[in-house]
């Protein structure tokens, strides 16, 4: 009896180790390892910021092997572009792999350096030499040659002024820096018995083309501030015509109408805009001057905008326009066809040797009489001892007082 039960005990050992011997048998069949990926499986990374490995875990059944796996990166994060990063664990003859994607990409601005300091001082009449700027970028290198400058600095007229400077870099990420240059303290010595003949709301085909004929006789230039021509072919060529005797032309506006243009600063800088392009685009030239409708001192705009000059006439100049009133009128805006003698004695008595006269006349349509008393007035100055002279980026400009 002993004998058998002893036996019977043998047998169920023997079972249970057969049974213990396929239990593990069967689990290593079904377990593998398996690897876990801290932090997301799809990563986006900035070159400024850079790849931290955030590594993973892996487990065999309830074991940790996270020791046992190994990391294939190829992350270069000094260089935009997609990335592998491969996660590999073996274990008792069993592995698993993962995959990690990581997006490098370029957030960082290009940094531009600003040569000479960040504020310059002048004295009113001193030359502005802008000293530049360099600009390094962690994806492009050197940028220094796309930098673009914007602003006008006006170094007749006391005031601070801004020099915007901007790069971008190939992944359209910009980098911009302000310098201030103020213009302050005594003058230097300025222009004197110098004449700039200007000429508002033109072109026109008649008008224009009788005033181009008395300057190239007269070897006299002028500054043009035109408004919209449409696509008259005509007056295209006055334009050119224009150019090509060494006058220049500024921007007097797209539109005219004064509830539009001043209903907002981005209405009247679209206005300029608009024309500015055409011109650039019919002519090939880029104007760097404009006249405000009505003069910087014009006080209709308050009827649609309170402080919109106030504004503009700070904006217009960050935009790298520069702007441009007068010291003295001819009147002819004071009605069509002006007599010709008050004309010319108006701008007799108002220009000043000793000093430089921005003159204010017109070249619409109706100012025959403007084009009939410029050769009697040019021929005046001339006896006076004045000179001529065109608008350019670096003349003497006149600046109102504003009024909104």
């Amino acid at each position: 009896m002993k004998r058998n039960r002893r036996k019977r005990r043998s047998i169920i050992l023997i079972i249970l180790v057969i049974a213990a011997a396929l239990g593990i048998a069967v689990f290593y069949y079904l377990t593998t390892p398996q690897i876990t990926l801290t932090g997301e499986k799809v990563m986006e990374v900035t070159m400024a910021d850079g790849y931290k490995e955030p590594g993973a875990e892996a487990r065999f059944s309830f074991k940790d092997i996270s020791k046992y796996i190994v990391i294939d990166s190829h992350v270069n994060d000094r260089k935009v572009g997609t990335y592998k990063v491969i996660y590999s664990v073996e274990y008792l003859g069993k592995s698993d792999e993962k995959e990690r994607i990581v997006n490098v990409v370029d957030r960082e601005p290009p940094e531009i350096t600003l040569t000479g300091g960040n504020t310059i001082e002048l004295r009113p009449g001193q030359k502005f030499t802008d000293p530049g700027a360099t600009a390094i970028d962690d994806s492009d290198g050197d940028v220094t040659a796309n930098i673009a400058a914007k602003g006008f600095v006006d170094i007749y007229n006391k005031g601070t002024y801004e020099v915007e400077y901007s790069v971008s870099d190939s992944y359209g990420n910009e980098g911009k820096v302000v310098r201030s240059i103020t213009v302050k303290g005594e003058p230097l010595e300025m222009e004197k018995k110098t004449i700039y003949l200007t000429f508002d709301d033109g072109p026109s085909t008649e008008v224009t083309a009788q005033i181009l004929k008395v300057l190239k006789k007269e070897k006299v230039p002028a500054t043009f501030f035109i408004i919209d021509y449409g696509n008259d072919k005509d007056k295209i060529n006055l334009l050119k015509q224009a150019l090509k005797q060494g006058c220049t032309i500024g921007i007097h506006g797209y539109s005219h109408n004064y509830s539009e243009i001043y209903a907002s600063v981005p209405a009247f800088m679209n206005n300029i805009a608009m024309l500015h392009d055409k011109v650039k685009l019919d002519l090939g030239y880029d104007a760097f001057a404009i006249r405000f409708p009505g003069g910087s001192s014009n006080t209709v705009s308050k009827d649609y905008k309170k402080g919109v000059m106030t504004k503009l006439v700070r904006t217009v100049q960050k935009e790298g326009y520069m702007y441009n009133d007068w010291n003295v009128d001819s009147t002819d805006a004071s009605g069509n066809n002006v007599a010709v003698k008050s004309l010319v004695d108006s701008v007799k008595s108002e220009c000043n040797p000793e000093d430089y006269n921005v003159i204010l006349m017109h070249d619409s349509d109706a100012k025959e009489t403007t084009a009939k008393a410029l050769p009697i007035i040019i021929k005046w100055a001339k006896e006076e001892g004045y000179s001529f002279k065109a608008m350019k980026p670096d003349s003497p400009t006149v600046h109102h007082g504003v009024n909104n």
